[in-house]
């Protein structure tokens, strides 16, 4: 009887451990699914935006002032290419409107200059020289028009010393100067207030804003400001403290417009038609990959007088009204190309609207390149025997 008593304990204490290991093996896989969560964060697509300005006062001191807007406008520049949610227009995509180009001219697009080839050799690939027939006037201007527009202004800019001695201004004005002399003085803090929003493009209005106040920004620093170098020239601010908290306040402020813009869709353009295959406004800098699709839509626009150059009224497209659906199989710097996969009666238009309809999946595989294998004896491709002579590649196009 106690043999068979201490079996039935045993047997109760394995099954207790293997209770245990098993749950703690959960638990550790569990851990590890959310960790591979966390280094692997879903895809998102930049917005595409135009950076108005940055209003601001400039900064009094007793030799003279330094022209504080213009290093708050150099650095929101910066601040918005790091952005992992903007991306940033420099240059309309089309430079003069379609009516204006001369056939077989290529210089209306504005485009890196890999991207102007290549998109030289999609027109080409297509048999269409002449880029003036493939624009419906009454859309070919949305392709110029980023997603928002995004300005702002800095409220106030104070510089705090011993004392309470302060150097900047803030709503109310600039601080007077009396009692500084031009050598300078030690800052102990520095705190801004800096307001932005973002507009829609056509219509002016506020899409979202914020306002990152001086609580939010105050900085102790604990550096001598020296006056006369200080009014030179802007390389003198970016040697400072000043700069970084600029750029700190900066990037709260465009971290919050994004947080106010995640209910706006992303959307894009289409740039040009060659039948087969559509150019799209965005590539590499808002984060599309081959393999990606998207769904095209054809807009109503309704003007004041003539389309494109008269006040905008209002515009769009029904859901469930796409004409076609491409996938992604080039992707350039600004603009990638996708191959129509479905369509229906109509064709998309210049400026139609681009929305993502599905990111590829996770195990998808980029087509084949096309190399063969080469015989490291015969410098030839194994698999036709041909001389190794590179051969001339087929030019981009209809598949």
């Amino acid at each position: 009887m106690k043999s068979q008593s201490g079996t039935v304990n045993w047997s109760k204490k394995i099954m207790k451990a293997g209770i245990l290991i098993a749950g703690a093996a959960m638990t550790m896989g569990n851990q590890k699914c959310e960790q591979q969560q966390a280094v692997a964060p879903p895809r998102v697509l930049k917005k595409i935006v135009e950076m108005g300005s940055i209003r601001s006062s400039p900064l009094m001191l007793p030799n003279g002032s330094f022209d504080f807007q213009f290093v708050a406008n150099q650095q929101v520049y910066g601040v918005l290419m790091e952005s992992k949610e903007f991306a940033l227009r420099y240059a309309p995509p089309i430079a003069v409107p379609p009516e204006q180009v001369r056939n077989g001219d290529q210089s209306f697009f504005n485009l890196t200059k890999a991207d102007g080839q290549m998109m030289k050799a999609f027109a080409q690939a297509a048999g269409k020289d002449n880029y003036n027939v493939q624009y419906a006037k009454t859309a070919w201007c949305m392709v110029n028009i980023p997603q928002a527009k995004i300005s702002g202004s800095v409220n106030s800019f104070e510089l705090i010393g011993g004392g309470g001695l302060t150097v900047g201004f803030n709503p109310a004005g600039a601080y007077p100067t009396n009692g500084l002399t031009s050598a300078g003085f030690n800052v102990e803090w520095a705190q801004l207030d800096l307001s932005m929003m973002a507009l829609r493009p056509l219509t002016s209005k506020v899409m979202t804003a914020t306002n990152v106040t001086t609580k939010q920004t105050k900085t102790k620093v604990n550096f001598g400001l020296n006056f006369g170098a200080f009014t030179i020239g802007p390389s003198a601010y970016y040697q400072t403290p000043l700069a970084q908290v600029t750029k700190n306040a900066l990037v709260k402020a465009v971290g919050e417009l994004n947080t106010g813009l995640k209910s706006e869709e992303w959307y894009s353009r289409v740039m040009a038609n060659h039948d087969t295959h559509l150019v799209v406004v965005g590539g590499t800098d808002v984060g599309l990959e081959a393999g990606d699709q998207l769904l095209i839509y054809n807009e109503d626009y309704y003007w004041e007088g003539e389309p494109c150059d008269s006040k905008y009224l209002g515009g769009g497209a029904a859901a469930g009204s796409a004409v076609a659906k491409i996938e992604i199989d080039w992707v350039g710097d600004e603009i990638s190309r996708g191959r129509v996969i479905e369509q229906n009666d109509n064709n998309a238009v210049i400026g139609a609207k681009v929305k993502l309809f599905k990111f590829h999946a996770p195990d998808y595989k980029p087509q084949d390149p096309g190399v063969q294998p080469v015989d490291s004896n015969t410098g030839s491709s194994g698999s036709n025997g041909n001389s190794g002579t590179p051969q001339k590649p087929s030019k981009p196009g209809r598949t």
